[in-house]
């Protein structure tokens, strides 16, 4: 089934971390012309990455992804394209987006609920600039009840509380995460994507193995390929090198030029 949407093309991307699922929609959406895929993306912070450099006008995203879910991609674009959630499951959200205008496809997709998608999406061409405040007014992204100010830490017995406030730095080991503090280190069995987000605003991804408390930085330096070293303030003056994947983050998070 074709239908003639513009005389512009669509410059779309798709997200999901099923092969499977990237590989029907790419089926599908061949019956409509001025589609032009120009990439691919199965995991979210590869998502965010291309969102932002690429600019699509549309994106097929998935919500149940590894590392970053479809939410969590939205929340860290400086660029908003039309988006069209896919989802395994029709939960209360999904229904809540249809009735803010946020548009989802139930997989496996189908031919005749992807024309419909399609249809208000030439209408809609412009985009709605205001997508991300619906959506995070939507999911209660910003809940301040979610956050937290100690972790617990296991000694024999007994339990510790470290005060989220005194983290200089985490950093994942195998299964562990320890906790770098000035008076030492703190080993929890957490792992650093939980922690990430339950953690306050000042803490920030910088690398799949570290997050940084933003108020304990001692000093950045650039770094190669868009990359920066962080001078941690502790006693050893850590050095933590980051990731390019997460380079828009950090410089978003810190104002950096």
């Amino acid at each position: 089934m074709s239908i003639s949407l513009s005389q512009e093309e669509i410059k779309t991307l798709l997200v999901d971390d099923e092969e499977v699922a990237i590989h029907r929609l790419k089926k599908l959406l061949g019956a409509y012309p001025r589609v032009n895929i120009i990439g691919e993306a199965k995991d979210g912070r590869s998502a965010v990455d291309l969102i932002n450099s690429q600019r699509p006008d549309l994106v097929f995203l998935d919500i149940q992804m590894p590392g970053l879910n479809g939410f969590e991609v939205l929340h860290q674009l400086l660029y908003t394209p039309l988006i069209v959630f896919t989802t395994a499951y029709e939960e209360y959200a999904v229904k809540a987006f249809e009735k803010n205008s946020l548009d989802y496809l139930l997989k496996p997709v189908e031919d005749e609920r992807l024309a419909l998608t399609m249809k208000r999406i030439v209408q809609n061409k412009a985009g709605d600039q205001d997508l991300l405040l619906k959506i995070k007014q939507l999911i209660g992204y910003e809940k301040t009840e979610d956050r937290i100010s100690t972790i617990p830490v296991k000694a024999g017995n007994k339990i510790h509380l470290v005060h989220v406030a005194d983290i200089i730095f985490l950093e994942a080991k195998e299964k562990y995460v320890t906790i770098h503090l000035k008076e030492g280190e703190k080993l929890v069995e957490y792992s650093l994507t939980s922690l990430e987000h339950r953690l306050p605003d000042e803490f920030i991804r910088v690398h799949r193995s570290f997050i940084v408390n933003k108020l304990k930085i001692r000093e950045i330096h650039k770094y190669f390929k868009g990359t920066f070293m962080l001078v941690m303030d502790d006693v050893k003056s850590s050095k933590i090198k980051t990731a390019y994947s997460y380079s828009e983050t950090i410089k978003t998070k810190i104002l950096l030029p």
